[in-house]
């Protein structure tokens, strides 16, 4: 699996990301039911644009999600140290590394910034983990990714409530934890608070998590830097930690550079009662 997704990702990362966007320019993109997914999200999350500022932010960051994919590819076939040099900078790194030397646990909430398996890369390389994640449908696929993840010690379980358990074991043992708190949860693991201005449905595993257990709790997330490189950025929790806290933090940092945000995602696909599934 490893040497095929070296097949299908040939390029250097900098000049792969430089081909894709020239080649995206000419592409329909707004066939794709993907960007009329992203073009919807933004829609909703930046009712402020006019429609000439939303359509270009919307082509901006469908493109940078096919860079993004690319990221993944990269990662997933290539070794560390060609994967480590495309990481300009860490912003805020002291978030990270204080609570590490401190060796009394850490809970890091990711965002969907880029490409998820090239930010876990980078985390696993500093101190072993333990995460969830939703399998993948192609099993091949999902046995490589998961080995990949779990280098260097770090582990990680399928997104239930067995899962939760893992992650609840391993903060207790001050060991660090990972997950991403941007995506929609199972039923009966979230509530509605607003993301973007909508009511959206989140988890609230990282807040219960870090005030049941008081670990530190850090926000980290995958950017673009200058010269087509990529920086690593860590922003601290609130004071007061919860699901509206948490979504407004990663509002923060996604708002710096909008166009990185996965906006394909169907982020609103569970509604409140009263308003209808905008997908």
């Amino acid at each position: 699996m490893r040497f095929f997704l070296f097949l299908i990702s040939p390029l250097p990362l900098m000049p792969a990301k430089t081909a894709i966007r020239k080649l995206a320019a000419v592409l329909p993109i707004k066939l794709f039911t993907s960007y009329k997914v992203t073009l919807t999200n933004i829609q909703l999350s930046f009712s402020y644009l006019n429609e000439t500022e939303t359509l270009k932010l919307a082509k901006e960051s469908y493109i940078e999600s096919l860079c993004s994919l690319y990221e993944t590819l990269y990662t997933l076939s290539r070794s560390p140290k060609a994967i480590s040099k495309n990481i300009l900078r860490v912003d805020n790194k002291y978030l990270f590394s204080e609570p590490l030397k401190a060796d009394n646990g850490l809970i890091l909430s990711g965002i969907h910034n880029r490409s998820v398996d090239m930010l876990l890369f980078w985390i696993n390389s500093q101190t072993p983990t333990v995460g969830v994640y939703k399998p993948l449908k192609n099993r091949l696929l999902d046995i490589h990714v998961k080995k990949q993840r779990e280098q260097l010690g770090s582990k990680i379980f399928t997104t239930s409530y067995k899962g939760v358990k893992e992650l609840f074991k391993a903060i207790s043992k001050n060991k660090v934890i990972i997950m991403a708190s941007d995506q929609v949860p199972q039923d009966g693991m979230g509530e509605y608070v607003n993301f973007f201005g909508r009511k959206a449905y989140t988890t609230t595993l990282v807040p219960s998590l870090a005030n049941k257990t008081s670990k530190p709790l850090v926000f980290i997330g995958l950017f673009s830097a200058e010269k087509n490189s990529l920086k690593i950025s860590i922003t601290k929790s609130p004071k007061e930690i919860s699901a509206e806290t948490m979504n407004l933090t990663m509002q923060k940092m996604i708002s710096k550079n909008p166009k990185d945000y996965s906006w394909e995602y169907k982020r609103f696909k569970k509604p409140p009662t009263d308003l209808k599934n905008p997908y």
